[in-house]
């Protein structure tokens, strides 16, 4: 089919609506989905634009066949696969896309739009803040237009935007109701994304130089508020996992731990630390809290090793409230604490030696973690971002030869220590200290803070912390991680066009920050606990009948309204829409005390006027020349539109004198 045989699509402005609309459906996408879909949508518009225009063919079904093929290689090449979701969304965007290529009916117009709509709502998935929410209506706005677009003979912006915004307000009622009230059965935008995209930062295994390569991002992994005063920055340690097995390059979690039994919660002692933690959107395998600590959710449990984990991983952003007691030791089975004495396959005879000599030298274990920490203070380490690669026995080469390293590195060669030395001991992973927003009063911990310290069992006193790293550069502990990474090679902030420079530019992310942080609380975590405490407060006691009854009430009565005010006449075959807004014209005069006569001509009319009534002749001369000129042009005609359009506007006389500033004459078109 031809070019010739499409009716609708030959309304230009039409098909230029769509293709803005779908621009404007696939750039926000770019940042998750391949960039490449960018230029297949450019080439398949420039070949329908040739369709249209130049009556090229449309395809045929073997170079449809080939094209798609060849996409769908293109995203398994992408993603490695077909059916993660951001694979399966770039198929979607695709097939719209391609739609382009079969667009012959009105029909297949309706089908693209509507299947943006989803393309938008999909967006959703990959990104909840404040800014994709802004993007997301700034796109269902263009394709309203473009609906319009579609129906009218003039595709007007003003006239479209007004549309827009009158639908807008009439969904606002319904929209608020149903957030509010409609029962919250799961978290309506969280999907399981692929690694690539559901990473929180941390992971569940550690070498040396993962912490370094993660401290180089300025990513953000959660906030935290609290109650009262927030403790000193040397309090802050952000206790996620602890791993216990070594095979002599990389730290994991013990296989007994991962099926050991749960602990009762915690009993704490005053005075309590309260405080809330919103983890940033991800695959939420462990929570983060400071030690010793309680957290207030019924879907996570309290492991036999002092850590909250969910019964099963959480998608998505997640909030909770914990309760702390700074400082107080970690008491578990002792049975368990002699799994921490296993040095693994690693092979450090310099290591294994020099902690051999401490425990001959020091029969009491703190005695031998001090001497432990008096090496680390001693020794000229150098606390770096980019340290040397390390061979087979990495323990050794760095306590003894390179001294270079990360605080990953620090923590695992004190723990391989005290385990030579007999001393129980272990790695913790998590965040150390934040960036505290004084503008709302919270505080921001960043990927930079990612931090690992060890953990020693003492007889009758539990496990204690120990951070090496605060040792060899305390600053890092007392400053946070910007202050001490700034300077150093490869670190995100270092560069001087970094706006972490700026004081100005740190006011404006924070404020931007607060944006986000109270859309965070109030709409993305406002879930079936929320919504039940707050229905608690507004409906007392809540059951099935009465929340029925409330959304029926809260809904029923915006919808009647908006049925009400939005009601209209169909518009009779045949109106004369011209004589229509002549007659309100006449109508508005009659109400200033000169109607017109029965069977009086519209000449007579503005005669009269003209002889007795001079003030309204300007403007009923304008009104009678429009109507004139739009009784003999031809209604498809772009003159009679605009000349309908300004009869239609100026048919009250009041309104119109003062618009012309008391005009008494007029130029005609």
């Amino acid at each position: 089919m031809t070019a010739a045989k499409i009716n609708f699509v030959a309304q230009r402005q039409a098909f230029i609506w769509l293709l803005l609309a779908q621009l404007m459906t696939l750039a926000p996408q770019l940042g998750v989905l391949p960039v490449w879909i960018l230029a297949v949508w450019a080439f398949v518009a420039l070949w329908y634009w040739r369709i249209v225009s130049a009556g090229w063919f449309f395809p045929a079904h073997w170079i449809k066949a080939c094209i798609a093929l060849s996409i769908l290689g293109g995203v398994y090449f992408s993603f490695s696969s077909l059916f993660s979701l951001e694979a399966m969304v770039t198929i979607l965007v695709l097939a719209v896309v391609l739609k382009l290529l079969e667009l012959k009916t009105a029909r297949d117009h309706w089908l693209i739009l509507m299947l943006s709509y989803f393309i938008v709502a999909c967006g959703l998935l990959f990104s909840q803040q404040i800014g994709a929410l802004i993007m997301a209506l700034l796109q269902i706005a263009v394709l309203l237009m473009a609906q319009q677009a579609l129906q009218r003979r003039r595709a007007e912006t003003l006239p479209m935007l007004r549309v827009v915004a009158v639908m807008a307000l009439q969904s606002l009622p319904l929209m608020l109701i149903l957030f509010v009230l409609f029962p919250r059965i799961g978290p309506l935008w969280t999907m399981p994304l692929s690694d690539s995209k559901a990473t929180t930062g941390m992971s569940d295994s550690l070498e040396f130089g993962d912490i370094a390569k993660l401290s180089q991002s300025g990513a953000l992994a959660f906030r935290v508020r609290f109650n009262r005063a927030m403790p000193a920055a040397h309090d802050l340690y952000w206790r996620g996992l602890v791993l216990d097995n070594f095979d002599g390059r990389r730290w994991t979690r013990s296989s007994w731990s991962l099926w050991s039994s749960k602990m009762p919660p915690p009993v704490l002692a005053e005075p309590q630390l309260n405080y809330t933690v919103t983890l940033e959107p991800g695959s939420h395998k462990w929570l983060y809290t400071l030690p010793q600590a309680l957290v207030s959710r019924d879907d996570v449990y309290y492991s036999n090793q002092h850590l909250w984990l969910p019964a099963r991983p959480v998608m998505g952003r997640l909030q909770y409230t914990v309760s702390s007691n700074l400082g107080h030791a970690l008491v578990d089975n002792k049975a368990l604490n002699r799994k921490n004495l296993s040095l693994g396959r690693a092979i450090n005879p310099r290591a294994e030696a020099l902690a051999a000599q401490w425990q001959a030298q020091w029969p009491d274990a703190q005695d031998r973690v001090a001497a432990a920490i008096r090496y680390f203070e001693k020794t000229p380490f150098i606390y770096t971002l980019t340290p040397p690669l390390l061979g087979e026995s990495n323990v050794d080469e760095f306590l003894f030869d390179s001294r270079q390293g990360f605080c990953e590195h620090f923590a695992g060669s004190f723990v391989y220590l005290m385990r030579a030395a007999g001393v129980p001991a272990r790695i913790v992973v998590g965040y150390q200290g934040g960036e505290f927003n004084d503008q709302d009063g919270y505080l921001l911990v960043n990927q930079s803070d990612a931090h690992a310290w060890a953990e020693v069992y003492i007889e009758g006193q539990g496990w204690l912390r120990v951070d090496p790293t605060a040792t060899v550069a305390p600053n890092r502990i007392r400053l946070g991680a910007e202050a001490m990474l700034r300077d150093q090679e490869g670190y995100w902030g270092a560069s001087p066009l970094s706006l972490r420079n700026y004081e100005w530019a740190t006011r404006l992310r924070y404020f931007v920050d607060n944006i986000n942080y109270a859309w965070a609380r109030w709409i993305l975590n406002y879930d079936s606990g929320t919504q039940n405490d707050f229905l608690l407060r507004v409906l007392g006691d809540i059951n099935p009948q009465r929340l029925m009854l409330v959304i029926m009430l809260a809904g029923g009565i915006p919808l009647c309204l908006v049925a009400f005010f939005s009601l209209r006449l169909p518009k009779r075959a045949g109106e004369d829409l011209a004589a229509r807004y002549y007659l309100a014209s006449c109508a508005a005069l009659a109400r200033k005390g000169v109607p017109r006569r029965a069977g009086e001509t519209p000449d007579d009319y503005l005669r009269r006027i003209e002889t007795g009534h001079a003030c309204w002749a300007a403007w009923l001369r304008k009104q009678t020349h429009l109507f004139s000129l739009c009784s003999y042009l031809p209604e498809d005609s772009a003159s009679y539109q605009e000349n309908l359009t300004s009869l239609k506007r100026a048919r009250r006389p009041q309104k119109w004198l003062e618009r012309s500033n008391n005009a008494t004459g007029y130029t005609s078109k």
